[in-house]
C-alpha cells in the first residue's frame, strides 16, 4: 500500500479549448493540513473535484489510499464540503444530516447515531429541528463540515470553508478542524483566500496558478526558501541604533522598533550586539521576521508574474 493518502500524476482537465488543470501531480501524506491556494480560476476548484470523483480528469490518474479516483472504494475515504452547499428547502437540520448518511451507505439505525454524534460535536442540538436553509451563513458551513464528516472519511477536502464569514466564526471553523485532525488523525486540503488564518492551521503548502503548481512544500521550508533577510530589533535607545546604523543598512522605524533587511544576516546581528554593548543599551528584541503565507503569496505570484484567470471559478 501506498504511503500516500491522495496521489495525482499529471492530471489534466479541459473544457473545450480551455485547459483548467495542467499536468498536476501531487502526493499528499496522512495526518497534516494542506493549504490549497491560488488566485481565481487558478483549478483549485476543478482539482478537488476531480478528487471527489464528480469530474473525470482529461488524461492523467490519480488514486486515494490505492484506489482509483471517482471508485466506490475511493468515495468511502473522502469527505467533501463545496464553497456553496444547497440544502433542501424544507429539511431540518437533522433530517439533512441522516439524509446524507443514507446516501453515503450508512444503515438507518448508523445514520441516525452519526447524526447524533454530529449535531453533538458541532453544536447544533439546539437547533436539530430547525430547517438548514432558514440558518445564517456561519451556521449553514457548520452543517457543510457535518456532512462532510457524515461517513468517518479519512480525507476530507473544504472548498472555502470560512468565505463570507465574521471573524469569530472563521476561527471557530478552523480550530473545529484541526481538533479532527489531532482526534480523528484526519489529512485535510483546504482551499481557501483567507491566508492569515489559513496560516496557523496549515503545516503544507500547495500553490496553483494557471492550472500549474507553482509550489508545493511544508509551510516552514517555503518561509525558510523566500526569507527575506529581515531583522527586527528593539532596543532601550532606537535612535541611537538607527544613526549609527542607517549609512550601512536598509532600516525603517515601525512600531515594534526597527526593522533592518541585510543579505549577511550573521554581521547585521553582530553589529546590533556590539552596538548594543558598547553604548550600554538594553537589546529587548532581536528577531528575524518570518514571511506570512499571504507575503508568501504576493512575493511568489507576483514575482512570476501569475495573473489570475477569471475563466473558471476555482
Amino acid at each position: 500500500m501506498s504511503e500516500y493518502c491522495i496521489e495525482l500524476n499529471e492530471v489534466t482537465k479541459k473544457f473545450g479549448n480551455f485547459t483548467a488543470v495542467d499536468k498536476v501531480s501531487l502526493k499528499l501524506e496522512p495526518g497534516k493540513i494542506y493549504g490549497f491556494v491560488g488566485p481565481n480560476g487558478a483549478g483549485k476548484s476543478t482539482t478537488m473535484a476531480m478528487i471527489m470523483g464528480s469530474l473525470f480528469p482529461t488524461s492523467g490518474s490519480g488514486k486515494v489510499f490505492d484506489h482509483p479516483l471517482a471508485s466506490t472504494a475511493a468515495l468511502k475515504e473522502l469527505g467533501y464540503s463545496p464553497e456553496f452547499t444547497s440544502f433542501y428547502r424544507d429539511m431540518s437540520c437533522a433530517e439533512y444530516l441522516h439524509y446524507m448518511g443514507r446516501l453515503s451507505g450508512l444503515s438507518d439505525k448508523e445514520a441516525v447515531e452519526r447524526t447524533k454524534e454530529l449535531l453533538d460535536k458541532f453544536e447544533l442540538n439546539e437547533h436539530a429541528n430547525r430547517r438548514v436553509a432558514k440558518f445564517s451563513t456561519g451556521m449553514k458551513k457548520k452543517v457543510s463540515l457535518a456532512q462532510a464528516m457524515i461517513n468517518h472519511p479519512k480525507v476530507l477536502l473544504l472548498d472555502e470553508p470560512t468565505a463570507n464569514l465574521d471573524p469569530t466564526s472563521r476561527q471557530e471553523i478552523l480550530e473545529t478542524v484541526r481538533n479532527m485532525v489531532e482526534n480523528e488523525k484526519l489529512t485535510v486540503m483546504i482551499s481557501s483566500h483567507v491566508l492569515t488564518e489559513l496560516e496557523t492551521v496549515i503545516s503544507h503548502v500547495i500553490m496553483i496558478s494557471h492550472g500549474k503548481i507553482i509550489l508545493d512544500a511544508p509551510i516552514h521550508e517555503a518561509q525558510e526558501m523566500f526569507k527575506k533577510g529581515i531583522l527586527i530589533v528593539n532596543t532601550s535607545d532606537n535612535d541611537t541604533v538607527y544613526e549609527a546604523l542607517k549609512d550601512h543598512y536598509q532600516c525603517t522605524v515601525i512600531e515594534e522598533g526597527l526593522r533592518f533587511m541585510s543579505e549577511n544576516m550573521e554581521q547585521l546581528k553582530k553589529d546590533i550586539v556590539t552596538l548594543a554593548y558598547t553604548k550600554g543599551l538594553i537589546l529587548n528584541l532581536l528577531q528575524e521576521e518570518v514571511m506570512s503565507l499571504d507575503a508568501l503569496y504576493k512575493h511568489i505570484m507576483e514575482g512570476g508574474n501569475h495573473e489570475s484567470d477569471n475563466k473558471e471559478n476555482a
